[in-house]
């Protein structure tokens, strides 16, 4: 068998992974407690490594490296590619899963949930402070249209909503199928009770949601986010958070320098959950069974 280094191993996975494991992240300090590096031929990892030249260099017969996530916007590709090693992702492990996450999140944004949890924990039993939204009758605006995005559109059809998608590449059969409509971002933005983000990490998607787009919000908003902190401008999104009826985050950016210091964290209509939207049993068995899969194939 080929020498393989598993990283960022939890013991939900670790069943499904064959080789050494690790239970931290891939980085420059953590490069001493690893043992055999220069023998090391397959790596697999999540985002929480970044993998840069600094750490390729210390595995000279790397051959094959596979992320167990959709993005590699975590990866250097180019020095990769430079030094002859293949690197693989999962493309799918689990789009129905971030969608019942982005959906949990919408209606936790819309009905208080967390808050009003909170309020009865705290021994106060009323309501009056946690009136909510109801979704027959509303918008919801879905910022792009992949795997995920049509998943959620699917979930949400019993709700009696209308659909609203911006995507820079339009899927017309989709639009047909589920009977939304595509707009501009601003259209979107300006006539959606409820928004939730699909999009990749990309030049064109950093900051996709910024000073202008938060402006253009409608007051009293739930705004969803399942898919890279980088789409938001959090410096814009805290200056326009108060007209925003939740905001409902499971990333956000600089996530590996998160502390209790995030100003996020001082507002009450704010959900935070810690990246987890891909996180279920069903999706943690796909994401094993592939690594696996690449690493047997190659």
């Amino acid at each position: 068998m080929k020498p393989v280094a598993h990283f960022n191993v939890d013991t939900h996975i670790h069943p499904f992974l064959k080789g050494q494991t690790y239970p931290f992240s891939l980085s420059v300090g953590n490069l001493i407690k690893i043992k055999g590096k220069e023998k090391i031929e397959i790596i697999s990892l999540k985002s929480q490594s970044s993998i840069d030249e600094a750490i390729l260099c210390r595995f000279p017969q790397l051959k094959l490296l596979i992320t167990r996530t959709v993005g590699t916007d975590h990866i250097d590709l180019v020095a990769c590619k430079k030094r002859g090693i293949e690197v693989k992702n999962i493309p799918d492990y689990g789009a129905r899963n971030i969608a019942e996450h982005a959906l949990a999140l919408l209606m936790n944004g819309a009905r208080s949930i967390v808050q009003a949890n909170g309020s009865v924990h705290r021994g106060l039993f009323s309501y009056e402070d946690f009136l909510g939204t109801s979704f027959k009758g509303k918008v919801l605006g879905v910022i792009g249209t992949g795997r995920i995005g049509l998943e959620l559109i699917r979930l949400t059809r019993g709700f009696d909503m209308k659909t609203v998608c911006f995507d820079a590449f339009k899927n017309s059969d989709a639009e047909k199928e589920l009977g939304f409509s595509y707009v501009s971002l601003p259209v979107l933005l300006k006539v959606a009770d409820f928004i939730s983000i699909h999009v990749p990490l990309l030049d064109s998607t950093r900051h996709l949601m910024g000073e202008r787009e938060m402006g253009m919000m409608k007051k009293g908003a739930v705004l969803v986010n399942t898919s890279r902190g980088e789409i938001i401008d959090e410096k814009a999104l805290l200056r326009h958070i108060k007209k925003c009826k939740a905001v409902c985050l499971d990333v956000i950016e600089n996530e590996k320098r998160f502390t209790l210091r995030n100003p996020l964290l001082k507002h009450t209509n704010v959900i935070l959950t810690p990246h987890i939207g891909f996180y279920t049993d069903d999706s943690i068995e796909t994401i094993g069974k592939k690594t696996e899969e690449y690493i047997t194939h190659y």
